[in-house]
């Protein structure tokens, strides 16, 4: 089996259940994911190898083509 997307989830019988048995509005869940994903896009992205500066950067002005 696969990970489920967030839609996944959201559509999910079972996981719709749990919600409404602890009184969990789909919006607060759908929520909760989207604020989750976002923070893991952030450490992932502060965690990321720096990347090089563009050529152009170097010696302070534009390369120019001859």
């Amino acid at each position: 089996m696969s990970e489920m997307t967030a839609s996944d989830m959201l559509r999910d019988p079972l996981i719709r259940q749990v919600l409404r048995a602890d009184r969990i509005s789909l919006a607060s869940f759908a929520a909760l994911l989207d604020a989750a994903s976002q923070r893991q896009a952030r450490r992932a992205a502060e965690n990321a190898a720096p990347r090089p500066a563009a050529p152009e950067a170097w010696s302070g002005e534009a390369l120019s083509t001859v």
